[in-house]
């Protein structure tokens, strides 16, 4: 979907610790002049439906890495924006698994 593709586009690298852990709700501040936004969040609870994909494989973690490439080079256009999402690496364990931060950008 478009909307993972943007995802992964700004964050490269996705960690699914445990898909049957139960979700941290998030409280915004009433406060707050404006809603609170978790793209940046590479922790974030999978969907369910994502979780229960995963739960029929099998496998309870998951190591997405995003492989991004420039976009069309005969544009001449550079930047951010011509790249684009070209493929995903994914690993899956059965059991949960967590990979510490510098391991994970190492990549």
């Amino acid at each position: 979907p478009q909307a993972s593709r943007f995802l992964f586009k700004q964050n490269r690298v996705r960690m699914i610790v445990d898909c049957h852990a139960t979700p941290v709700r998030v409280f915004q501040d009433e406060a707050l002049m404006q809603p609170l936004c978790l793209v940046g969040s590479t922790l974030r609870a999978p969907h369910g439906c994502h979780a229960q994909y995963m739960e029929n494989m099998g496998s309870i973690a998951s190591l997405t890495l995003a492989v991004i490439i420039n976009g069309n080079d005969e544009d001449g256009v550079g930047g951010r924006n011509s790249m684009r999402l070209w493929g995903l690496v994914v690993g899956h364990h059965t059991s949960a698994r967590c990979i510490p931060l510098p391991l994970r950008y190492a990549c």
